[in-house]
């Protein structure tokens, strides 16, 4: 049936570009060869695809990086099969897709396929004729072949390549595959084209911000190419009723939105590309113009003659209405336009101090500690503590506000101190007068943020979530960290460049309490729970599993502890706390075990349930950082620790051997431990107190102090 040429362009792909090679030898159709050329990448791409030793695999270092573009020219010269395949190497292609493409490409010089979005596509091994469509393009919807403006998941006869001396303009890196597209799509009648089946799949982005893929390089990047490409096609294909109008709208959809909003917010990219914009918009169609809205039509006009100014102000206005009517399709919509155009206007309130705690969840964690040395230090701040669906009982009686209700976005936007354990709502807007104190919410275990490859939550992707966390923690004005290990994390995870705060948790001061107040505080707390006052407690404190979920924002947890047989043999002298991560969604069934089993999930803050605890169970869970500064027993019950290891998060520290405790593979395993503690304490003594030193090293009883010192004015009202 023919040998297929694949070209694989790669450059500084290490995070993917096995799981792309995998595809691809793993071809139902096996006569093919692969082309790769390594643009002279800088990180481990090279060494990895040196380890490969198929001979379909013919390999071609570049000395230096040439692009893309001149990367697949390369690759066309050196092919040596009848069909040609473009891949980028940060995607990756379904089994059958090389034998589908084959089967169904007839007389045709190219047939073409959808690309699918990865990560979230199931593929069936079992297709046949009914699983896709096929169809041909004819005429003008030739065009629907240009998927995403993309060469790749085209097979195309070699001779046709050399017949019409297709190849990518070397000029142009971000819109290149449109110099070879178009003029492949032109010069055939007609295009069978494969849909409804994944066959190509977009691999998720792993690092957007340091290295995005490049569509998602900035707008003022992109502009250059952008206006060549229109330009150089638009004179060449212009004579091509569909040809032009997919390049008109091509350049009037990225003005009317991507350029009019970069231009909003950084008005040069507008006046540095002016004389650009002008000549490309001089080419469209005058009926292509009339078809735009009043405003934009004007802007056109204004742009012909030179105006800038008038220009932005109009792009501004026309932003604006935009906003304004998607806005008053929904009341939070409404909301979140009223702050950004008028509610972050107003007058910063200099002594107004906004805090929440795990977005309104909870009065606790540092952002309580914090609040209550400034209340006793008599600070004299107006407090503001965010709410989600019920006050909380706070000394101090500050003004409480629901979060998302209308006066949450006024305190927001006029508040001079944010203080917060976790992310604040993506649309918060951080004015440069704000201070914004971040204390996060635990030494890290598990992979954080940047440091994370893939993010398996539902409801977003890894290039989404990646980015929506950058944008947040470069709002962030302080970062408070518990020991140096988290600040070398923090620094590298969060991509965070502003001061550090290594003063220990807040949140652990309590920890530091004499013994004879601990005692005294574990009563107190024993008794308005309903715990016998001569029991002893252990807690259970596991975490949540990323891929374990009902949908977006509910996750799922199975207790693997068999708490009746721990309630034959405890429950004389102990009783068992629940404390489950707040983002785990399932109810907890106790029934039958109520005088054993407390399900404190819900207990305000877990710095009161580490002092009222005598031995911890966990998992991977952060809290044994901060419950070793009690130097009391920790058991850690890791039944899944290859998987969670190995498949979901990783590891920063050497946990199976740096951790103060046993991992213990069995509920039966916890049991034993608890009965002979004393033996347990004895043999990690050594090695908890090297865990002790190295986590807790920053920790001494007054880490709020130390926050409010360096952050807050010292001057009191």
């Amino acid at each position: 049936m023919g040998q297929i040429s694949v070209i694989l362009t790669v450059y500084n792909k290490e995070d993917y570009i096995e799981n792309c090679l995998a595809s691809l030898l793993n071809q139902t159709y096996r006569d093919f060869e692969i082309i790769l050329i390594d643009d002279a990448s800088t990180d481990e791409s090279r060494a990895i695809i040196q380890g490969y030793t198929d001979p379909r695999l013919k390999i071609h270092h570049l000395e230096t990086n040439v692009g893309v573009a001149k990367a697949r020219n390369i690759g066309i010269g050196y092919a040596s099969g009848d069909y040609i395949y473009f891949v980028d190497g940060d995607d990756y292609l379904a089994p059958y897709t090389l034998e589908l493409f084959i089967q169904n490409i007839g007389d045709s010089p190219l047939i073409g396929g959808s690309i699918f979005k990865g990560g979230k596509v199931e593929i069936s091994l079992d297709i046949g004729e009914d699983s896709y469509n096929l169809r041909e393009l004819r005429g003008g919807k030739k065009v629907k072949a240009l998927r995403r403006r993309s060469s790749v998941n085209f097979l195309i006869r070699k001779d046709y390549v050399e017949e019409h001396d297709l190849q990518f303009d070397e000029q142009a890196t971000f819109y290149t595959d449109l110099s070879f597209s178009i003029p492949a799509i032109v010069n055939t009648e007609s295009i069978p084209m494969i849909t409804g089946l994944p066959t190509y799949l977009k691999g998720e982005c792993y690092d957007p911000i340091d290295h995005p893929t490049l569509m998602l390089h900035a707008v003022e990047e992109k502009l250059p190419d952008l206006f060549y490409i229109y330009h150089k096609m638009k004179l060449s294909y212009g004579d091509k009723k569909s040809i032009s109008r997919y390049l008109d709208l091509l350049l009037l959809n990225y003005y009317s939105r991507s350029i009019t909003n970069k231009a909003a917010k950084e008005p040069d990219v507008l006046f540095d590309h002016f004389t650009s914009l002008k000549n490309s918009l001089s080419l469209v169609a005058p009926g292509r113009i009339k078809r735009r809205n009043i405003i934009e039509r004007r802007e056109h006009r204004l742009i012909q003659k030179g105006n800038k100014e008038a220009v932005l102000k109009s792009m501004e206005f026309r932003r604006s209405l935009r906003e304004w009517r998607r806005a008053f399709r929904k009341k939070h919509l409404l909301m979140r336009q009223v702050y950004r155009s008028f509610l972050v206007k107003m007058p910063i309130k200099k002594r107004k101090v906004l805090l929440e705690s795990f977005g309104g969840k909870g009065y606790s964690d540092s952002p309580r500690y914090i609040y209550e040395e400034l209340v006793k230090s008599d600070h004299k701040y107006n407090y503001l503590w965010v709410y989600d669906k019920k006050k909380k009982d706070i000394p101090g009686n500050p003004k409480q506000v629901r979060r998302l209700s209308p006066a949450y976005y006024y305190h927001l936007a006029t508040a001079k101190y944010w203080v917060s354990n976790a992310r604040m709502p993506n649309f918060a807007i951080k004015r440069p007068e704000t201070v914004y104190l971040q204390t996060w919410h635990g030494t890290p275990l598990k992979k954080l943020a940047a440091d994370m490859k893939e993010v398996r939550m539902p409801g977003t992707t890894t290039e989404k979530y990646k980015r929506n966390f950058y944008k947040e923690s470069q709002k962030w004005d302080y970062l408070v960290s518990p020991n140096d290990y988290s600040t070398n994390i923090f620094r590298r995870a969060f991509k965070f460049g502003n001061e550090m705060l290594d003063v220990g948790y807040p949140r652990n001061d309590i920890l530091y309490l004499d013994d004879e107040e601990k005692a005294r505080r574990q009563q107190e707390i024993k008794a308005s729970i309903g715990i016998p006052l001569d029991k002893k407690v252990i807690l259970y404190a596991p975490t949540w599993r990323d891929d374990e979920f009902h949908g977006k924002g509910k996750y799922k947890f199975e207790i693997k502890l068999d708490l009746m047989k721990m309630q034959e043999r405890l429950g004389d002298e102990y009783v068992i706390g629940l404390r489950m991560h707040y983002l785990i969604a399932d109810h907890i069934d106790t029934t039958g075990m109520d005088d054993f089993v407390y399900n404190l999930s819900d207990y305000g803050d877990i710095a009161e349930l580490y002092l009222l605890s005598d031995v911890l169970i966990t998992d991977y869970s952060s809290v044994f950082f901060d419950f070793a500064n009690l130097r009391r027993p920790i058991l850690f019950f890791t039944y899944d620790i290859a998987k969670y290891r190995d498949s979901l998060r990783g590891f920063y520290m050497d946990f199976e051997n740096e951790a103060p405790g046993p991992l213990l593979q069995t509920s039966d395993a916890v049991l034993d431990a608890i009965e002979n503690i004393g033996r347990i304490e004895n043999d990690y003594e050594s090695k908890f107190n090297a865990f002790y030193d190295k986590y807790c090293h920053l920790d001494d009883g007054h880490a709020a102090q130390k926050v409010i010192n360096r952050v807050f004015e010292p001057e009191k009202a």
